[in-house]
């Protein structure tokens, strides 16, 4: 498959200073970038160092502060809802119970209150608030039973409308060998979802091929013609 976790997850903020004390000075992530976003007129973007590989960006943009909404954007708690699409709660893996225990000294002689850990089977977990109501997990399989058949319940698959057929493509996809990037833009109603950049950018560069593309944007050319050649 080639997928080895999540490399980041970016998260808007009407106030990156008050993120990056929080997630340096409580949590204990390092701050690894703090940088203009690519293509974004007065943008910030920060990365902190969540585990090996992974990061926690956040983006702020210049005069630009939106108000988070409860039920919307954002769960009241840990068992409320949000909109389609948005997050509900992230968790962070935690390597042992003993160093959960140590986060959670961490966080709480900064003044946060922290529920858990709570022992889920898949997980022991515990949970706080971050700055702008984000909601937050941290989670290790220590002493836990970790994911097992029992995770795979039949009966919330067919309340679904999951199909026994579905579940199993689903729990094992089918195999993809891939043509070493040489499958081109899907164009017009073959898009399957909208396109996560601008409509008028993407009318403009949308269906350029990929070398054209990134000298358009200048996407570190010389990087990509360099691995292109030594793949």
């Amino acid at each position: 498959m080639g997928l080895s976790g999540i490399h980041h997850l970016a998260l808007c903020t009407n106030n990156m200073k008050a993120q990056i004390e929080f997630f340096t000075q409580a949590v204990g992530m390092k701050l690894v970038g703090l940088i203009p976003m690519h293509g974004v007129e007065g943008a910030s973007h920060s990365f902190l160092q969540a585990g090996k590989d992974c990061y926690l960006s956040f983006v702020e943009v210049e005069g630009v502060q939106i108000a988070p909404e409860i039920g919307v954007s954002h769960p009241q708690d840990i068992t409320s809802s949000v909109a389609g699409g948005a997050m509900q709660h992230v968790s962070f893996n935690v390597d042992t119970l003993q160093d959960m225990l140590d986060l959670r000294d961490r966080l709480r002689s900064h003044g946060y209150a922290v529920v858990g850990p709570l022992d889920h089977g898949l997980s022991q977990s515990m949970y706080l608030g971050a700055p702008e109501g984000i909601l937050l997990e941290f989670a290790t399989g220590d002493t836990s039973q970790g994911l097992t058949p029992a995770w795979m319940d039949k009966s919330v698959a067919e309340k679904l409308g999951i199909s026994p057929e579905e579940l199993a493509r689903y729990i094992d996809p089918e195999a993809y060998a891939g043509s070493g990037g040489a499958v081109p833009q899907p164009k017009g109603d073959g898009m399957m979802f909208p396109t996560p950049i601008p409509p008028p950018m993407f009318e403009a560069v949308g269906y350029m091929d990929d070398a054209q593309l990134r000298q358009a944007l200048n996407f570190a050319p010389d990087a990509h013609a360099s691995a292109e050649a030594q793949g």
